[in-house]
């Protein structure tokens, strides 16, 4: 065993756990990215550094005297936030409806002018996390689909629909 690995290894469950803490004091889920984190000057290897970053999801890790999270989120974070949300929804779709990861998929959607926009706009980012062949805008319609499902995301409506192709 490499002590000193092990040693670091504590330091950044150490340091993890602090900034989650931070997070849920501001009740923001860790699925929404951040821009940055501070952390005491700690010497650490550059992988270390980037499981830290993974692990808080935050953009990029600074020095200073202290443990600080930024918690502000601009537009582009929160947009981030939303197609992750997204996805992970699309992901729990895709196993409710019993369909196995190889398994090719169409996707509809509907929502709010804005987050139809947001999802147009990242549309390359949600075929290629969910592994679906189409994300198509369409208003509801009378089609057979494996499963679908009316949800909140950023406290807007949102229905999607998937089917096995």
């Amino acid at each position: 065993i490499d002590e000193k690995l092990n040693q670091k290894m504590v330091k950044v469950r150490e340091i993890v756990n602090m900034a989650l803490a931070e997070r849920a004091k501001a009740g923001i889920k860790v699925r929404q990215p951040l821009s940055k984190l501070q952390i005491t000057n700690y010497k650490l290897q550059k992988d270390l550094l980037e499981l830290i970053k993974e692990e808080v999801n935050v953009k990029k890790i600074t020095f200073g005297k202290s443990l600080k999270l930024d918690t502000k989120i601009t537009p582009e974070l929160k947009e981030e936030g939303i197609v992750r949300e997204v996805i992970r929804q699309i992901q729990e779709m895709r196993k409710k409806a019993g369909l196995k990861p190889k398994d090719i998929i169409l996707i509809q959607y509907f929502g709010t002018p804005a987050l139809n926009k947001i999802l147009e706009n990242n549309k390359s980012i949600i075929l290629k996390e969910t592994k679906a062949k189409d994300f198509r805008f369409k208003e509801k319609l009378k089609k057979v689909f494996d499963i679908e499902q009316e949800l909140k995301v950023d406290q807007k409506q949102l229905w999607l629909a998937i089917k096995k192709i």
